[in-house]
């Protein structure tokens, strides 16, 4: 039973700093290992991705839960069928965030990454940046965010919804299996001498 007056909204340029940090914290391991380099803070990517709307990080994709007014959960919906053309946005962003040189070593890591979390099949509603405030945590925030938008893919016709949860993170995969969310497979880190580990990752499905 949900503890609190929940409404949505499609993300907007104005949530910025109140939906970045969310993001953020969906997988913090995974993207200071891909965007924390140098001077550059993983959060101000985010931040410059965001509001520029278009990739997987764009306020475009993004699905946000208000308690109040205020920005509480968020979550990026899209199809499997956009993947390639999100991915080529972000590298875009990335080569004229971290300029010419510098650009390079992040997208090699996000290669890396993508091993670990590969692309969804194209049929599938792909969910990522899942994201909940912590004082609201535990507070059906999440369900009711992921409950809405699988309920849509299933008006848009989506065979399967589909997300990755880290090994690391029981609390969210005991979320995702209760509703009906099923592991199909697990992935482990493969990459060696980084100062940022990060953890496998298990890819989850649901059947619409």
């Amino acid at each position: 039973m949900r503890a609190v007056n929940i409404q949505f909204r499609s993300s907007e340029p104005g949530d910025v700093e109140q939906a970045v940090p969310l993001i953020y914290s969906s997988g913090p391991h995974e993207f200071d290992y891909a965007f924390a380099t140098g001077n550059h803070t993983t959060l101000d990517f985010l931040k410059v991705a965001f509001a520029a709307g278009s990739s997987a990080f764009g306020y475009r994709n993004h699905v946000v839960a208000l308690v109040d007014g205020r920005v509480v959960g968020i979550g990026a919906f899209y199809s499997g069928a956009d993947f390639s053309r999100l991915n080529r946005e972000i590298a875009w962003r990335i080569i004229r965030y971290y300029g010419p040189i510098k650009c390079w070593s992040v997208m090699w890591k996000g290669l890396q990454l993508q091993k670990l979390m590969p692309p969804p099949k194209k049929d599938a509603e792909f969910i990522q940046n899942l994201g909940v405030a912590e004082k609201f945590r535990g507070k059906g925030v999440g369900a009711a965010l992921l409950e809405r938008q699988c309920e849509i893919a299933r008006e848009n016709n989506r065979r399967i919804c589909a997300l990755d949860v880290a090994v690391t993170n029981p609390r969210a995969q005991e979320l995702y299996e209760r509703l009906g969310f099923r592991v199909v497979e697990e992935r482990k880190w493969h990459v060696t001498g980084s100062t940022i580990h990060v953890p496998g990752q298990r890819r989850m499905e649901l059947i619409l």
